[in-house]
C-alpha cells in the first residue's frame, strides 16, 4: 500500500503548489491564503511519507 500512497501524494503536492501559484498570480486572494493552507499540509504530509519511505521511522 506504501508504494501506491506515496506516488499519489508527490502529484497531489505537485497540483496543490501549481493551484496556489495560480491563485496567487490571477488576484484572488482568498483562494490564495485557503489554497496555501491546504499545501503547506499536503506538502508536509508528503514530505513525511518519503521519509517513511526511504528511510523509515521507528
Amino acid at each position: 500500500m506504501e508504494y501506491f500512497m506515496v506516488p499519489l501524494l508527490v502529484l497531489i503536492s505537485i497540483f496543490s503548489v501549481w493551484g496556489t501559484i495560480y491563485n496567487k498570480k490571477t488576484g484572488n486572494k482568498p483562494g490564495f491564503i485557503i489554497g496555501g493552507v491546504f499545501t503547506l499540509g499536503v506538502v508536509g504530509v508528503t514530505l513525511l511519507a518519503l521519509y517513511d519511505m526511504f528511510v523509515g521511522i521507528q
